[in-house]
């Protein structure tokens, strides 16, 4: 008799865990299967998984260096979401501002546009890690807070071939660890 109702426990048990995997793999698949590839239509394309369509503007800036092109893509979700906005800023430098074997200078160039970023929101740096991702060149991630600490930005910065890129997800101290902002920083790929 023992011996019937470990045999049964067994069965429940893979039944239980079958019913689990399953209940899990559907919905993970309909949370990222609402998202979108997006596709950005210019010279510095780039594709990258998105809740919806993404606004571009774009806009010229005359400098010292020369003349620049910053284009600014964002997606701001709604209330009921888990980030409330998604922003990824390209910003075209003259050619040869940021050769490719400098690695020191583009390091610290990357480490002050963070420092940037969170001085611009009254913010600090929780960290910053070196990454390097085929096609998108020399890059960092971070993760800043800011309203005292009950916002976050977690993102990433690259510069490929006088290119700067960062992309920033916006989201809540208690959602500041959804699957959404990793899918939407790690499918990031530079066409250019």
């Amino acid at each position: 008799m023992n011996f019937l109702l470990m045999k049964s426990a067994k069965h429940y048990q893979r039944l239980f865990l079958s019913i689990i995997v399953t209940l899990s793999s559907v919905f993970t698949s309909s949370a990222q299967g609402d998202w979108i590839l997006y596709k950005a239509d210019a010279v510095l394309s780039f594709e990258v998984q998105v809740p919806a369509e993404m606004g571009v503007k774009t806009k010229e800036i005359t400098t010292d260096l020369g003349t620049m092109t910053t284009t600014t893509y964002a997606h701001e979700a709604g209330e009921e979401a888990s980030n409330f906005l998604y922003v990824i800023n390209v910003v075209e430098y003259p050619p040869g501002v940021f050769p490719a074997d400098s690695i020191d200078l583009i390091d610290d160039f990357l480490s002050e546009a963070i420092l940037s970023i969170a001085d611009g929101l009254d913010g600090e740096l929780v960290y910053q890690s070196d990454i390097q991702e085929e096609n998108n060149g020399q890059g960092m991630l971070f993760r800043l807070k800011y309203k005292d600490g009950f916002g976050v930005i977690k993102g990433k910065t690259y510069m490929k071939d006088d290119v700067f890129i960062t992309l920033q997800v916006y989201t809540t101290k208690d959602n500041s660890l959804n699957d959404e902002m990793d899918l939407f920083l790690d499918s990031f790929r530079a066409m250019f």
